[in-house]
This record gives structure tokens, sequence and C-alpha cells, in this order.
């Protein structure tokens, strides 16, 4: 379909919005009303219209589907140019401007990520410090009781770009208007709401108008505004209500609580001690993980709205780029993305008027903040008076039955637009032309009955010829999915839905951690223990020992009156895992803790005898015959413990495994979960499962929305207590418990069906307590029907058994194929992967898939440790001479590696070795190199976002450094290397000549990321560099170019990306054990991809 085709088939509004290219727009639109669509249009429409480059449009989502949903859209209009607009979610747009800017953000420190384990330390080390009888510090059986909700209090802060001092600023500005209201409504509710309070209501609010209150912040309203805005609307409220004061003692539930006298006072007033306690809190919370070099993940967004706001050349360099801006999901940006917004827009030259393009809905807002659904579009009208206002109303998903019995329930919010701008009319039209189907509100007398039922309808649509694909189970809690489970899987129904596991509960990270505490027993010779542990270790059967050999272990220790292991020492078939674990022991007094893991897991030994069974008995090498959800999902907790052990070692060098089990009591002491997440089943082939949240943006032909009680989804349905309330006027809290946010749930579960909606809910629960249906659903148009039960034992005795098996119950089968499928939407080919899939000699495609695909977690090589801590090195020396202008003095580069190498994992010997080594190779090679460095070289440049295509593969990778050449559009490009230099390309050994293609076939990879991507496609890469930092024997840095690359070779090199890019999408990985375990086999492999042999 052409341009002009998608642009006949646009609505009126639509249309109205895609040829509204200049000035602030807002689109209000409401589910299926094809905002997708009007996205991808107006950026095509912008491109051509204006002279603007694709680059110069930012495209902002807030999710990472909502961005590949654009790209996608996107490209099927604008095809390939579609990868040159600027399309990033917040977080990413954040990452993308520290990474391209990088100058703005170095401050000479090296900071690491703190673990939550380390922020509770933090805390409790401030709390301590507290004087007793702060509101903060409340303790219950010896712990502090407020820990989680500052740590979540100080996030919302960090997320709205909020430091210490700016949250004083702000509280100190509302304390005057909350001393005089306060006086003021603590006299109007003195007494029963009467009649005769609404005229003192109203005399309050006119004295509460005139309060001057600063306005510290533009991005942020006065606390005046919100509760005049507030109090207006009761007022109104209240004329058109026949009972008049309904209106005012709602606001006075929302508003106002009871002081210790009973009078009635602000709810905020009260909170104002609390907050103020907050505010040092926070401030000495800051102050300690600067001192020790520690960041969080909210840290990034804080960084970056503060580097455009203070640094006035990042902000017009910003403004310049991105000339035409659209914003999707406009109803949950949070403060900090505001301010984003606000500096990308506010320059002069706009004159008020920027190009700005907002979406958004306030009845989906359900991940937003605190008065973000409403107050981000209405102070969007604020800002900017000339807006034009668009509604789209048309729907092109659901019928129109769908359509009804949804508006019935949302417009029971308070907090709605509709409310507050009478002329906005939401109201959807279907214009789908498909039959509504099945449209019912099924009643049940037990929560057992209501799965069956489910179950079964499913299955009916099933056998009818409905898609499982089309199906969806949506609920608004995990645990009434899981509940699901043993139903669905009895009635042979295919099941697709994220799981999450706490890894600690995990069976192979629980053999690790019994091994673990054996050795490191054994090690400090706490003999009685560990051997206490050796009788569970040795049943496992992942130590393949038979059960008649550990009864003879058993009897003889028992005759003996001698410790198991001593026993294992005694017999021919154990002496080899005796002398292992004895070894195993004895390393773990010095082994640095990731060396550790991997012995007792099996990448290595420390006996030549005998190996770990672990790797090899759960990661064996997969097969039609492997039970891959289990493998996968132990996989991924495996892989999710290192990572989080990494990131709460904080110095590695002196990490034992004795750390590792500290690690594990102190997070179930403090009943901290670690957490993985894994996607089950295929969505192509699955009914899909899913809470409420995650619907968000999908559609199906047919819906089931479970438990729809008033005390899950209604009025009764538990709200999150406790945390610390922030002003109202901030919008930080996110919308969470409220009941509102329940409806806009409950509206956007039944916005994503098409033709067929399954509402349920069972009178009676599983703890056969009386339940009732959420009593928004009273009097909706579809049809409510009522499913008797006999209340037979038969029943009873069927619905333990599902209670029992549901949290157990067999994950379903998948395939190699089906695991992938999800992981390769966002898969993007770097020069490493292309590398490790040619690699013949070192296991090639299967080596690939398990370690780049798989990524089978393993500890660093300390050859690959130390490559690491030059590059990381260098970069610092880029980041201070473009940050600074000056080149950091030999002396500085040297205790810079020195101290990075310092927190590593390595031996004492090998930690002598690469200290001597990388000092004399840095050394040599600042005093050769150093005069080429300058600062208009652009170091570590990340091209995950940049769009880069070759054929159907999407790129990514970074450039160590780039040298821009602005007047000649060309680059250069050089990376770093470590190890024995090359000299000439082909040549040498065996080694060495898989070695230099390799490396050549890297630098022609960067020529692709340069010459493709988004932001640099107009330069020409002329040359690319290998810079081989330590010296050779003679004592010369050497480095190794290409220049005039031959465009046969080019050639050749992209359709290997492409030959690459279709088999790992169409998950082959050939066995290259057949090939030469040379460059010779490498290069008649790479042929044999080019002729299209495994395809």
């Amino acid at each position: 379909m052409t341009f002009e085709e998608r642009l006949d088939k646009l609505n009126a509004s639509q249309r109205r919005a895609v040829d509204t290219l200049d000035g602030p727009v807002m689109v209000i639109a409401g589910p299926g009303t094809g905002k997708t669509e009007l996205l991808g249009m107006r950026a095509a429409n912008i491109l051509q219209k204006t002279d603007i480059l694709p680059e110069n449009i930012l495209c902002l989502t807030f999710t990472d589907a909502g961005s590949i949903a654009m790209q996608k859209r996107l490209r099927d209009i604008i095809g390939r140019d579609a990868a040159r607009v600027s399309i990033f979610t917040f977080h990413s747009f954040g990452t993308e401007i520290m990474g391209r800017y990088r100058q703005y953000f170095y401050n000479g420190a090296d900071f690491t990520p703190a673990d939550d384990l380390e922020r509770h330390r933090i805390l409790t080390e401030i709390l301590d410090e507290l004087k007793e009888g702060d509101p903060l510090k409340s303790r219950m059986n010896g712990q502090y009781t407020s820990i989680s909700d500052i740590l979540g209090a100080i996030s919302d802060l960090k997320r709205a770009g909020l430091t210490d001092s700016e949250f004083q600023i702000l509280l100190d500005a509302s304390q005057g208007t909350i001393d005089i209201a306060n006086k003021l409504l603590k006299e109007v509710f003195a007494g029963r709401v009467a009649k005769g309070t609404i005229g003192q209501f109203d005399e309050a609010l006119e004295q509460i108008k005139v309060i001057d209150e600063a306005t510290p912040m533009s991005d942020i309203g006065t606390f005046r505004d919100v509760l005049v805005r507030s109090m207006q609307y009761a007022s109104v409220q209240s004329a058109e209500h026949p009972k008049l004061t309904p209106p005012i003692t709602e606001w006075k539930k929302q508003w106002l609580t009871a002081d210790y006298d009973k009078s009635q006072v602000l709810k905020v007033a009260k909170d104002m001690p609390k907050l103020r306690s907050l505010c040092y809190v926070y401030g000495k919370y800051l102050e300690t993980m600067q001192k020790r070099e520690l960041l969080d993940y909210d840290d990034m967004i804080m960084q970056v709205v503060h580097a455009i706001e203070v640094n006035s050349d990042l902000r017009y360099d910003l403004q310049e780029k991105y000339q035409y801006i659209m914003v999707d999901e406009f109803q949950d940006t949070n403060l900090a993305q505001m301010r984003i917004l606000h500096n990308l827009t506010d320059n002069e030259v706009n004159e008020g008027n920027p190009n700005i393009l907002v979406v958004g809905d306030d009845d989906q807002a359900i991940y937003g903040f605190q008065g973000a659904d409403v107050g981000n579009i209405l102070s969007f009208r604020d800002t900017y008076a000339s807006a034009k206002f668009i509604t789209l109303t048309e729907n092109y998903r659901s019928v129109q039955p769908v359509l009804d019995g949804a508006r019935e329930v949302i417009i029971q919010g308070d907090e709605r637009l509709e409310r507050r701008i009478p002329e906005l009319d939401k109201s959807l039209v279907a214009k789908s032309s498909q039959t509504p189907e099945n449209l019912e509100i099924v009643q049940h007398t037990t929560s057992h009955l209501e799965r069956d039922w489910v179950a079964k309808s499913v299955r009916k649509l099933l056998d009818s010829g409905v898609k499982p694909s089309e199906i969806a189970i949506i609920a608004r809690k995990h645990a009434d999915l899981v509940s699901m489970l043993s139903y669905l899987t009895d009635s042979d129904i295919p099941i697709s839905y994220d799981r999450r596991d706490n890894i600690l509960d995990d069976e192979v990270v629980q053999v690790i951690e019994l091994l673990a505490r054996i050795v490191h027993n054994l090690g400090i010779i706490n003999l009685d223990l560990a051997n206490s542990l050796m009788p569970e270790l040795l049943a496992h059967p992942a130590m393949g020992i038979k059960p008649e050999t550990l009864w003879e272990i058993s009897l003889a220790s028992y005759k003996n009156n001698d410790f198991w292991l001593v026993t294992l020492g005694e017999r021919p078939d154990t002496k080899d895992l005796y002398n292992w674990i004895i070894a195993a022991a004895k390393e773990t007094l010095h082994l640095p803790l990731e060396r550790m893991l991997d012995v007792l897991i099996g990448n290595t030994t420390v006996t030549e005898e005998y190996t770990s069974p672990i790797k090899t008995y759960f990661f064996g090498t997969p097969d039609e015959n492997t039970n891959l959800a289990a493998y996968t999902k132990q996989l991924e907790n495996l892989s999710t413990l290192r990572r989080h052990l990494r990131e709460h070692t904080k110095d590695a060098s002196t990490a034992r495994i004795g750390d590792l089990l500290e690690f594990i009591d102190e997070n179930r002491e403090t009943k901290t979960e670690i957490t993985s997440y894994r996607h089950i089943g295929t969505d192509e082939a699955s009914v899909q499962l899913m809470s409420a949240h995650g619907s968000k943006g999908l559609e199906f032909d047919h819906v089931f929305i479970l438990n729809a009680t008033d005390t899950m989804w209604g009025e009764k349905a538990r709200s999150r207590s406790g945390g610390i309330a922030f002003p109202p006027h901030l919008r930080l809290q996110k919308n969470t418990g409220s009941y509102d946010e329940r409806l806009r749930l409950f509206y956007v579960a039944m916005t994503r069906a098409r033709r067929g909606l399954h509402v349920s809910y069972a009178t009676e629960n599983d703890d056969a307590k009386e339940t009732l249906m959420a009593s928004f659903l009273l009097g909706n148009p579809i049809k409510l029907s009522a499913i008797e039960d006999s209340g037979s034992l038969v029943t009873q005795q069927e619905a333990a058994e599902h209670k029992w098996y549901a949290p157990i119950v067999n994950v379903p089968k998948i395939t190699m194929r089906d695991y992938l499928a999800p992981m390769m939407n966002s898969y993007k080919l770097s020069a490493t992967h292309v590398n490790n899939f040619i690699d013949v000699p070192s296991g090639g495609p299967q080596h690939f898939l398990l370690n780049s695909l798989l990524r089978f977690p393993s500890a660093p090589s300390a050859s690959a440790s130390y490559g690491t801590v030059v590059h990381n090195t260098l970069q610092k020396v880029h980041d201070h001479l473009a940050s600074t202008g000056s080149l950091l003095p030999e002396e500085d580069v040297v205790n810079l590696f020195e101290t990075q190498l310092a927190r590593l994992a390595f031996t004492d010997q090998e930690r002598k070795m690469y200290t001597q080594k990388g000092c004399e190779a840095l050394q040599a090679f600042m005093r050769a190199k150093g005069d080429s460095f300058n600062p208009a070289q652009k170091a570590e440049i990340n091209f995950s976002n940049q769009g880069v295509l070759v054929g159907e593969a999407k790129l990514t990778g970074k450039l160590d450094v780039v040298e821009f050449d602005k007047t000649a559009k060309t680059a250069i490009v050089t990376d770093y290397k470590t190890g024995k230099s090359l000299t000439d390309w082909g040549k040498g050994s065996d080694f060495d000549k898989v070695k230099s293609h390799k490396y050549r076939q890297q630098l022609l990879f960067y020529k692709l990321l340069v010459e493709q991507s988004r932001d640099w496609h107009d330069y020409h890469m002329t040359q690319g560099v290998l810079q081989f930092v330590e010296p050779d024997k003679a004592g010369a840095i050497n480095d190794l170019t290409i220049n005039d690359i031959d465009s046969e070779e080019l050639e050749r090199f992209k359709n290997l990306i492409s030959g690459i890019w279709k088999l790992i999408n169409n998950q082959i990985f050939p066995d290259t054990s057949g090939y030469e375990q040379n460059i010779k086999g490498i290069i008649a492999f790479e042929d044999d991809i080019l002729t299209g042999k495994y395809l």
C-alpha cells in the first residue's frame, strides 16, 4: 500500500493529526483508535512535506514493545529510512544521551551498581544515626520497618529528577500554603458536613486562591493550584448533586484526616514531619552513594535531567537535532520525563510553539504516577495555550457491545478528563465489521468451578477453530494465573505466560549452594557441619551415585564412626570424587569467588580425574530429548545468581566462596527475593496468560477476565498501605492501589477483546469466604448469568488437587524455536557474534548457541579481565580529555589501571603478573601514542540504537574510538587490542591467521556500523586501525590498518552477515566438526553459508 493510499484510509481526526505538522498538538486516543498508524503516518508526512532528515524526528515511547511496534509500522510505511528515525523509550533515550555526550557525565570516578542488600545496609546506617522518635525510625524485631518505604520514595524522587536540595525547596515553597489552608479547613470541617458547610467551603476556596506561593520549578505546579482545582471541582459537583453534600464529603475523605485532637487537618500537613525526615535521609543516602562510588538504576534519568538543565551547549545541541518530537502514552510520563521534554522544546526560536505531538488517554493510565493521568494533559494545555486538541473516537478493534460495556465501567471513575473538560466526549464508536460473540459476565459458586469453566470454554473455542494465539486469559494478580495452570494443562491447552522465580528456590542453585557449603566448611575446618551436609549432596541424582552405594557409605560411616567424606576416600568407586572435594576445599582459601563457582559448576576443575557433574547434569548440549523448559529456567536462574552476585561483590579481588553463602543467607534473612523472569511457551501457538498490566497494547478475538470480584478489582480490594505520601502537586507516587486505577486496569483488560469478552467471578473463594461481583459491573449492558454447582465431594476433591498442583504444575513443553523466538524480536548481531559463529576451531555455531545466545554463565578468564581493564582505562583517558581538554598524566593513567585491576578476581600470582604487564604496557603506549589523542575523538560509541541494517540483519556494537572529520565527512575507527600484536594480514601461524581473519572482519563490520547508522550515515570510513597496546619484543607499539576496502570483499562480508542472520533467525546451528579446524575450515564454512547450503 502506498503512502497516499494509507493517507486516504485515515479518518478525519487521524488525518487532522497527521497533517498538523507544526506547533504543539495533543491527541486523546482511546483504545483501538489507530494511534500507531497515526504516529507512523505523521512521521512519514513530516519527511514528505519538510526538508527534515529522519534522524531529526524524535519518537518517545513508554515501553520496549511500543518502540518495536512503532519501528515496524514506520518501516511498512517508509521502508528502510524508518531505521534512521530516532525511536526510543525514555530510558534508552537517556542511555543514548549519556553515551553520545560522555563529556557532560565524566567526573573521574569509577562508579559501580549498588544491589538491594547494599542499599539496605546504607539506609540502616543512616537510620541508626537519627534521633529516637524520628517518624522514619520505627523498628520491629530489631529491624527498621521503614526501609522498603524509604527506598521506594528515593526511587520516586530520582525518577522525578529531584535532588535532596530541590525536594527541600519544594517542601518549603508549599509549607506556607499548607499552614494557611489547614487553619481555614479546620474551621470549615469542625462539625459534620451539612448544607451550611458548602458556603464555608466556598469561602475558604476564595481565600486559598489568593495565597502567594512561589513556583521554584517551572515543570512543577504549586500545591495551592492543585488544592484549588480539587476544591473547585468538588464545589461544581456539589451544585449539580441532588443532595449537595456528598461531593464535599468525598473531598473531605480524600484530602483530610483526623489529627491527634480529632480535628480535621490536611493529610499532607500531617505527613510533613515524615517528608522533612525523608529529605534529610535522601541527602545522606546520595552523599554515601557518592562517597562509596555507587549508583542505582534510577540515577541515570536524574543525571540526564540535570545535565540537560545545567549545560546549555548540550541542551542547544539536542534542541537543534530533534526538531519534531512525538510522545506516545503521554499520560504515563513522570516528572523527570516531563522535564526532559520541556528542555527539548524550550527554545526562543519556537516562540512558545514547539513542534511536539503527544498521544495519550487518561482512561488507560495504568503505569503512571499520582495525578499524572489528568495532570500531564492539563499541564500541556496550560503550557501551550495554542495547542490543538484532537480526539480519536473511531475504534477499529472491538465490536460495539464490548465498547459499551467498557465505557459503563470507566465512566464511574472520578479522575477523568471528561469530568474536567465538559466539551470532551470520548465515547468510542466501533468501526469493526466483526460479529459479536459470547459477551458475558458469568457467576460461579466457587473459584474452582470458575477456573474449570474458563478452561472448558477455552477448549470449546479451540475445538471450534479459534487459533490459540487469539485467546487471552487476563487477571489482576499473578496468583490467579498460577491457579489456572493445572486446569488448562488438564484440558491439554497450550499456554504462554511470563513466569517469575525466586532463584534461591531453584534446584540448580540449591545444589550449588549445598556443594559450596561443604567445601567452604571443609576449608575452614568446620568438619561436623560439612559432614552433616554430605548425605543430601550425595543423594542428589546429579552426583550419579547409586542408592545401594549410598547405603553402603552410610552404614560404613556409622559402623566405623567416621565422616562420610573419609568413607568416600576409602572406596575405589568414589575416590576421585573424594580427591576433588578435598582439592576444591583447599582452593576455597585463595581462589576468587567467580573462579570457584566455575569449579563447583563444572566449567573448570581442580583435579585431572574428576569434574563437577552439575553442568553436565543440568546443562548438557540440548537435543530433542531435552526438557528445554526446565533447561532454560535453570540456565536463567544460574545467570541471574551470577549477575546479582557480581553487583553485590564490589571487590572481587577479596571475594571467596564464603561471600556467596553470606550473600544467600542475607537475602533470606531480609526476605529479599532474587527474581528471574522468563517467558514460557510460544505466542504463536498458545493461549496467552497475562496480567492486565501486561495486556496493554495487545488485542485478541476472545478475552477472559478472571476473578471479577469486589475484593480483587473493586472497592474492597486492598490498596497499598503505609508508604510515604508525597504532596499531591509533585505527582511522584505511582497510581497503584487506588479504586480509579483498578477501574482503568479493568477497562484496559476489557478493551483488548475484538469480539468475545468473558468476565467471570465466584461467590465463594478458595478460603470458603463469600465474595461479591465488582460493584462497577452492576448494571453493565453485558449480560449476567449464573452457573450453579452441586457442591459434591468429588468437586471439592478436584478443587483441592488443583490447588495443590497449581504451583508445581509442569511448565509447557517447548522447543528451542519457542524459547528463542521472543529473544529474536530484539536480537541484534554484533561483530563478536559473527566471529563466534564462524569460529570453527572453537566450536562454531554450537558454541555460539550455548555461549552467545543462551549465554551460559561463567567467570571471565584472567586474560579477558585484564583486557577489559586496559580498555576501560583508555576509555577514561579519552573521556577526561573530552571533558577537560587536557590529557591525563602518565602516572594517573597507571593509577587508574591499578585501581580497576585491584577490584577484579585474580589469583595472587595473576594479579602480580597482570599489574606489572599492564603498567609497563600503558606507560609505553602513552609515551608512543599520547600525542595522537585529541578532544575531537569520540570514545565508546554505542550503535545499539542506531538502526543499522544490512539486508534484514540488525547490527549493533561499540567502537573504542572514532575520529570524525566534519568537513571531509570521513571517519577513522580505532580498536584497542591487548595481547601479541600482528604486523600483517593473514600471515604467521594457524592461530595468527584465524585471529587476523576475525580482526579484519571486525573492522569491516565497524565500517558497516558507521556508514549505515542513523547519525553518521553520511560519513565514509576511510581507515580502520587495530591499535595494539602492548609493545612487541623490540619495544615497539604496533598497529595494523585497513584502508581502501575492496568492494568485492565488503560485498562478500555483507552477504555473509545476511547468511548468518538467516541461519540464526531460522535457528539453524550447523555442526562444524567435519571442517578443518583452522583458517581453511573457517573459509570453507563461510563459503557454504554464502551458497545457502544450510538453508
